[in-house]
């Protein structure tokens, strides 16, 4: 009789551990195809900021072709962060780099706006406006994701198998701050 107790504790141990690691994978999983959609949106702005600039350095002047230059470099220096956060989307040096980027982004079109003729200044408008309009509503269902893997996390006792299993939480990623 005591081997069958025994024998049935370890077999709803064994079941609760494959339970909470499935749950565990599945919102990992959510959490990354969310921010699948994150980084869509980023790369379609910035296609269409790439391209409105080098459409308008045939118009422009010296001092706003070295400054579409500098937005430009900028704007490759943010793709170059969401490619390697798309290799590893839940590693928190990814994600940090990610929010510098934007936010050296965001600043160098607001410099820009500063300085540039009127020949240029409508497309930078537009950018922001862009970025004000889609990014927050991709941020959601990302912040939902990242919410619910996180809380997952620190439950007990999973919160065990998360630990030994090497699952870091996943960092909330504010972009829209910049923005306003």
């Amino acid at each position: 009789m005591w081997a069958l107790t025994v024998g049935v504790l370890m077999a709803l141990c064994l079941f609760w551990s494959v339970g909470a690691y499935n749950r565990l994978v599945r919102l990992r999983a959510d959490v990354v195809r969310q921010w699948g959609s994150v980084d869509a949106v980023w790369l379609r702005l910035l296609v269409r900021l790439q391209g409105g600039l080098a459409a308008r350095q045939t118009l422009v002047n010296d001092i706003d072709f070295q400054s579409l230059q500098a937005l430009q470099l900028t704007s490759d220096q943010m793709l170059e962060a969401l490619a390697q956060a798309r290799l590893q989307p839940l590693d928190e040096v990814n994600q940090k780099q990610v929010i510098a980027q934007h936010l050296k982004l965001v600043s160098e079109i607001r410099a820009l706006l500063q300085t540039a003729t009127e020949a240029i200044q409508p497309d930078l408008e537009i950018a922001l406006n862009r970025m004000r309009q889609t990014l927050p509503a991709a941020m959601i269902p990302y912040h939902v994701a990242v919410s619910g893997y996180n809380d997952a996390l620190k439950m007990r006792p999973a919160s065990w198998l998360a630990r030994h299993l090497n699952f870091k939480p996943a960092l909330r990623m504010d972009l829209t701050a910049a923005l306003n």
